[in-house]
């Protein structure tokens, strides 16, 4: 098994909760070879972060219209389904990711939404500033609520 983030919106999020599974709608980022060759002697968790990060600055794109929140799911899925790009972490994935091989979900707290929100508004968006916040950790099984207190917090 890989584990792979997935770039998200609360839309997906929405999608993940109704149907039990959601499609990628863009790159998925992992550690890659390519990676571990950049950072030789880093430790695991430093390369996964590295991952997640990429991943949760990925998911800015998908915010255009959304609840202004970076979504990241992270899970587990088949090696085979994963074709790493020859640079980066980015990679491409096979199919939709379950969510019974989710892990976490991780979402931007309301402060940084309120930033991200005021950056589209004034068309600046500045992805290291906006990556100074830190994402907000979920168990799968905290989903509805998590998607709850989203629709609650629409902009």
């Amino acid at each position: 098994m890989t584990r792979v983030y997935v770039p998200a919106n609360a839309a997906m999020l929405a999608r993940l909760a109704e149907t039990g599974e959601v499609r990628p709608a863009s790159p998925v980022h992992t550690v890659t070879a390519w990676l571990g060759r950049e950072a030789p002697g880093a430790d695991v968790e430093d390369l996964e972060y590295t991952a997640f990060d990429d991943a949760a600055t990925a998911s800015l794109a998908l915010l255009p219209g959304e609840v202004p929140r970076r979504v990241v799911i992270s899970a587990d899925v088949p090696d085979d389904r994963v074709r790493e790009h020859a640079e980066g972490t980015g990679a491409d994935f096979e199919g939709s990711v379950k969510l019974k091989k989710v892990a976490a979900v991780h979402v931007d707290d309301a402060e940084a939404a309120a930033a991200i929100a005021a950056a589209f508004a004034a068309g600046e968006v500045d992805p290291e500033a906006i990556g100074a916040n830190v994402l907000d950790w979920y168990a799968p099984t905290e989903l509805q609520d998590l998607l709850a207190g989203l629709g609650s917090s629409r902009p």
